[in-house]
């Protein structure tokens, strides 16, 4: 799992001001119970040197330090036995005074057992889920709002099976690729087929579904891809954002590349769509791309180093179907 290094920046300041406000509130209510139960402050500097007293005689020298340390355990406890009968008398629940640290597993360090906390890697899933809703109508991608009743139940001659069906299977695949990833069968997805099948719409449930597990999603269109590209081969990205977007585009966990073909298709294109392919596919990343071209049409309009990756390295998925948004503008205009 990686994360995106602005992600990553964001949970940690996050975690970080978390910290401070749970320091801040009990300091404060700390403060408010001293000024209800004197008695309290008081005992409490007593816990803390009798802790000091234990620490002090394990560290004295040519004697042997247990009988103290039993002393001032026993002494510690009374004093503890005695704040807590204080407390419940005034009706403070004890536990409301403990600074426990927010995440139990690293104790808000945000590392646990060498790793990465599930905190702050939940705070970096939320700020990729963040970026990905500045992009997409996150409320709306859900697989189960994938509707079937636009492809037509009827059985195709030229392919021996309805589109509707056709288009079930497609959606089921989408559906376990973005449940089972990164263990997915398929590494990559192509989904190719008319404009307004529904390939943008799958493709963009699979990214939110995948960067709401914590893997680093990053959803561009081939055309703002290729121009982040030409920003840093032709020095226009002043302040090096076209930079940090490539290595994105290069780095994630999932890569979901929307509308391949779009773009235009120049020598420098295709040496940057090259470069990207080969680079993912060598380091075993995933991507999931759509396209209105298959593969003959691939063959045609790209170089073949970039359709042989296209065509070996991923799982095609054909769409079928007659435009969604075309149907959809005839069932309003039928409405009374």
């Amino acid at each position: 799992m990686s994360f995106d290094p602005k992600h990553w920046r964001e949970a940690n300041r996050r975690l970080a001001a978390a910290r401070e406000e749970k320091t801040a509130r009990h300091a404060a209510l700390t403060r408010e119970c001293y000024q209800k139960l004197p008695r309290l402050e008081q005992l409490d500097r007593a816990i803390q040197g009798t802790v000091a007293q234990a620490v002090a005689a394990a560290l004295q020298h040519g004697s042997d330090p247990s009988a103290a340390v039993e002393s001032a355990r026993r002494e510690n406890l009374a004093l503890q036995q005695t704040r807590l009968e204080l407390l419940r008398s005034a009706g403070i629940d004890p536990q409301t005074l403990e600074d426990a640290p927010l995440c139990p597993l690293c104790g808000d360090t945000g590392r646990h057992d060498g790793k990465p906390c599930s905190c702050v890697t939940g705070l970096c899933a939320e700020e990729n889920l963040k970026e990905l809703g500045r992009q997409l109508n996150l409320e709306r991608l859900d697989f189960d709002r994938f509707q079937l009743r636009w492809y037509d139940a009827g059985v195709d001659p030229a392919l021996g099976a309805s589109h509707r069906s056709l288009m079930e299977a497609v959606a089921e695949v989408c559906r376990d690729y973005a449940e089972t990833f990164p263990r997915c069968p398929a590494k990559n997805l192509y989904l190719y087929g008319g404009t307004g099948l529904g390939k943008t719409f799958l493709s963009a449930c699979i990214a939110k579904a995948v960067a709401g597990q914590g893997y680093w999603t990053v959803y561009a269109t081939a055309g703002d891809l290729v121009r982040q590209y030409e920003d840093v081969k032709f020095n226009r990205d002043g302040d090096g954002s076209g930079r940090e977007d490539v290595r994105r585009y290069e780095n994630c966990d999932l890569l979901v590349l929307d509308d391949l073909g779009s773009e235009m298709t120049t020598p420098f294109v295709q040496s940057a769509l090259y470069q990207l392919l080969n680079q993912r596919l060598l380091a075993g990343r995933h991507m999931v791309i759509s396209s209105n071209l298959d593969m003959d049409a691939v063959r045609g309009r790209y170089t073949p180093q970039v359709a042989s990756r296209l065509e070996g390295e991923f799982q095609e998925l054909p769409f079928f179907g007659r435009d969604i948004r075309l149907q959809q503008k005839e069932e309003r205009q039928q409405r009374p």
